[in-house]
């Protein structure tokens, strides 16, 4: 089994999650750390024991040649991470959420994909939470509350906060479906803080229509109704799942239910943000090794991401002409523009 080098770039807070878990995998190694911030290099080789940091990206591909890069930076130079890391050698990426923010953002990665071979994995490290990797909430869907019709899916941030996250999750308890159309709404933009670099309309409503006569409702707003109690929006992610037979219901840190026609109680299982997180990441990144060795592809790869952009720049296609529209669909960087500060003026 080989032993893959790994290089972080970016050590904010949520790069932290990416380097704590390689204590736990045996065929990777974090060799350096890259930030401008010297503050914040130093904290990681003082606290995670991590050998090198550096100050410039180009020179630390140059100097560790790693395997694997973990992008831990704002979604708006993916294209330049990407194409730097491919000439470089890199053999993965492993890219935060958002994968890319405007239309043209998706085009170039993959371009980059195609034409260099670099595997892209998003980091939506959920799909390897137990209930979700093992299938366990997609047999729920598919063969314990009868034909389903119809998923409430919302969180609290917009459509590239959390909206990724839940998404990709919808997608995976459909087997891996994609919307066939999407008609939406919206209002609002924030260009303070974690919005300015998450660029989407504050609010967003969205239904989906998905094969086999399934509709979600989607909301992610951060006036969405969800889980109960959840005050942090990065905690709130739920899915209410109505079949002809039955009820699931799931949120992100509160568990799950589901109870279908007959049955005299509910049945009940995990899903925990703070039991399942740390090993939710140490698996997901365990898989990135896994395929370099010629294993399953990982469940999160480039064409997974792509999906689930598509379809969420989809519902913003949608609010711009203003009527349900077929996915995937034409909508360039100028409309994208044009949509933004329409909202702007629209309060």
């Amino acid at each position: 089994m080989a032993k893959y080098r790994s290089l972080l770039l970016g050590c904010g807070p949520r790069a932290k999650q990416h380097v704590a878990v390689y204590r736990e995998i045996d065929n990777m190694e974090m060799v350096a750390v890259c930030d401008l911030q010297q503050d914040r290099r130093e904290a990681f080789l003082k606290e995670f024991g991590v050998p090198k940091a550096y100050d410039d990206y180009e020179k630390a591909l140059a100097a560790e040649k790693p395997d694997v890069v973990h992008v831990v930076t704002q979604p708006g130079r993916r294209e330049w991470e990407m194409e730097t890391a491919a000439k470089a050698g890199v053999k993965a990426a492993i890219v935060e959420k958002p994968m890319a923010i405007i239309p043209s953002d998706i085009e170039k990665l993959a371009r980059i994909h195609r034409d260099t071979g670099i595997k892209i994995i998003v980091n939506c490290q959920r799909r390897y939470f137990p209930q979700f990797r093992d299938g366990t909430i997609r047999d729920i869907v598919e063969n314990k509350i009868g034909k389903l019709y119809l998923v409430r899916a919302s969180a609290k941030g917009n459509t590239m906060g959390m909206g990724p996250h839940l998404m990709d999750l919808l997608m995976l308890f459909l087997g891996e479906a994609k919307p066939e159309a999407a008609w939406a709404m919206a209002y609002g933009i924030n260009e303070e803080g974690y919005q300015a670099t998450h660029r989407a309309p504050e609010h967003i409503l969205a239904e989906y229509w998905f094969p086999d006569d399934i509709r979600v409702i989607f909301d992610c707003d951060t006036d969405a109704l969800g889980t109960p109690g959840e005050e942090s929006f990065w905690m709130h992610l739920h899915f209410d799942f109505l079949g002809s037979e039955g009820r699931l219901y799931l949120t992100q840190n509160k568990g799950y239910w589901y109870q279908s026609h007959g049955m005299a109680e509910p049945v009940r299982g995990e899903s925990s943000w703070d039991n399942q997180g740390f090993g939710g990441q140490r698996d997901f990144t365990k898989a990135v090794g896994e395929w370099l060795d010629g294993g399953e592809p990982h469940l999160n790869r480039f064409e997974v991401g792509k999906a689930v952009f598509d379809a969420l720049i989809g519902a913003q296609a949608s609010v711009y002409y203003g009527k349900k529209i077929d996915l995937p669909c034409d909508f360039s960087d100028e409309q994208w523009t044009e949509l933004r500060e329409q909202l702007k003026k629209n309060g």
